[in-house]
């Protein structure tokens, strides 16, 4: 039994097109690009033993976790590791940036200088191979998120079982909700749930490490669409009559269908995805796909008229739209579009992040471009205040050092502001590259020596030596500024 869509078209006209599509594109990928993930994962898993990593890190990790309050984390990874569950422990423990951070940080208290060299030539091979996984490529962190992985994390399954999930979910409300949308308007609010699901469970669950991917919180997104459309109101549902041979109408409250969307969460329950806590972005995709359905449907679908709005709240409807009619066009490669979007976001906002990130990622296209690096001073000259946006500002940092190299160097005071924001999320090894980068350049910028000096304090109870030789510096920086300004 399914809903009828709410139009006058009929026939092949009514296909949820649209729907249909994506789920191609997911299986494909899923066929192809990922057809050997797991085996990938198994071989890393087994280069990570053999290469000794493994037995560096092992009793750290275990101990790291305990006094850290992870007990039964630890537990857990003690009692997979009795019984043989490699890539259990492998995942837990191979990729979790914060204890990798604590090695960097005092892994000269439990290894020998051999050992810590041992260790980091290792940790960046495993890095370099890890990277060519797809899920880690185009999977959403939630500690190192990139602005196209917003886009791409739903693209990507763990298993074909969690893409049939997804589907045979979607199936029942496609036809209704793609029917009375259109396809070109389901797919902007498709696109559009990826990445306010992306942001939310980013800033959600900011701790955990595993990346995000799976189609089923946009199967959510589709059922918050249908509810939106159509909310309690009775709607024709159609069923084949076995006795009458025929197909007949029955009307239905539109509600009836949404007890379906707890088979995600179920899914999820029952271990359908390595991430953690994705029935968040279930909960967080059924509610926006219920808000954004209502900026993009046809005028016809509601007889209520608008409300007005006050400016405030017409600017901000405004920014809303313009972003997501910018990524959802970047999605669809349509660059010309997604590059108007944005520019009219930065006109009325100017410096906005969100904004400035999609422009590098277009303009990244042509990095030989001039454009192309005003974009990147300008988006790491931005100001931001969250952690995830400053995790996101470090990310784009390194994208950039990466594509230029030493062909280009940032203004002063773009990495003054860049190492107190690092300095201030705990990337204290980048900070210090950045810091010695500066001494060494003589650099002179009026926010300096307050940098050097928080640098130092960050340091102060990791290791000594380095907080010294930064409030040493600071100090340098203070008595010759003094000269120059008696001078």
């Amino acid at each position: 039994m399914l809903p009828k869509p709410d139009t006058e078209q009929h026939g092949w006209r009514t296909v949820p097109w649209a729907c249909l599509a994506f789920f191609l594109a997911y299986l494909t990928i899923f066929l192809v690009y990922q057809r050997d993930e797991s085996q990938k994962q198994l071989e890393l898993a087994q280069w990570y033993q053999q290469s000794g990593l493994f037995e560096l890190e092992w009793e750290n990790y275990i101990s790291w976790l305990r006094i850290s309050g992870q007990v039964a984390k630890a537990e857990e990874l003690e009692e997979a590791k009795q019984d043989k569950d490699t890539l259990t422990v492998f995942r837990a423990m191979a990729f979790d940036p914060s204890f990798e951070r604590e090695n960097r940080l005092r892994g000269d208290q439990y290894w020998n200088v051999d050992q810590r060299i041992a260790w980091e030539n290792t940790r960046e091979q495993f890095r370099q191979r890890a990277d060519s996984l797809p899920s880690v490529r185009f999977g959403l962190n939630p500690q190192a998120p990139r602005p196209s992985t917003y886009l791409s994390w739903h693209f990507l399954h763990d298993s074909w079982v969690q893409w049939l999930v997804a589907l045979l979910v979607v199936v029942p409300f496609a036809w209704a909700t793609e029917g009375t949308l259109g396809s070109r308007r389901l797919a902007i609010a498709w696109m559009s749930s990826g990445i306010v699901s992306g942001l939310v469970y980013v800033a959600a669950v900011s701790w955990a490490y595993q990346p995000l991917i799976g189609s089923t919180a946009i199967a959510a997104a589709v059922i918050g669409m249908y509810l939106g459309l159509f909310g309690i109101k009775k709607i024709p549902f159609v069923y084949f009559h076995p006795k009458e041979k025929q197909w007949q109408t029955l009307m239905l409250p539109a509600i009836v269908l949404a007890p379906l969307w707890l088979v995600l969460p179920v899914y999820e329950y029952f271990g359908g995805s390595s991430a953690e806590h994705v029935w968040l972005t279930q909960v967080v995709g059924l509610l926006a796909g219920l808000g954004i359905v209502q900026l993009v449907r046809k005028n016809d679908v509601s007889e209520e008229e608008a409300p007005e709005e006050n400016e405030e709240e017409l600017a901000a409807r405004q920014l809303r739209q313009r972003l997501t009619s910018g990524w959802a066009s970047m999605s669809a490669l349509s660059f010309v579009e997604a590059t108007d979007a944005f520019n009219q976001v930065l006109a009325s906002h100017p410096g906005h992040f969100d904004a400035l990130s999609g422009l590098y990622q277009i303009h990244k296209l042509k990095p030989d471009s001039d454009e192309f690096h005003r974009i990147a001073q300008e988006l790491l000259r931005s100001a931001v205040d969250g952690e995830g946006e400053m995790r996101q500002q470090l990310a784009l940092y390194k994208d950039y050092q990466k594509c230029m190299g030493d062909s280009r160097t940032l203004p002063v005071d773009v990495e003054v502001q860049l190492l107190m924001r690092f300095t201030r999320i705990g990337e204290l090894k980048d900070a210090e590259q950045l810091a010695q980068k500066l001494n060494e350049e003589k650099a002179s910028d009026p926010l300096l020596e307050k940098a050097m000096t928080q640098l130092g304090q960050a340091f102060a109870q990791y290791n000594a030596s380095k907080a010294a030789h930064f409030a040493a510096l600071a100090e340098n920086i203070r008595l010759r500024q003094q000269r120059v300004e008696a001078g």
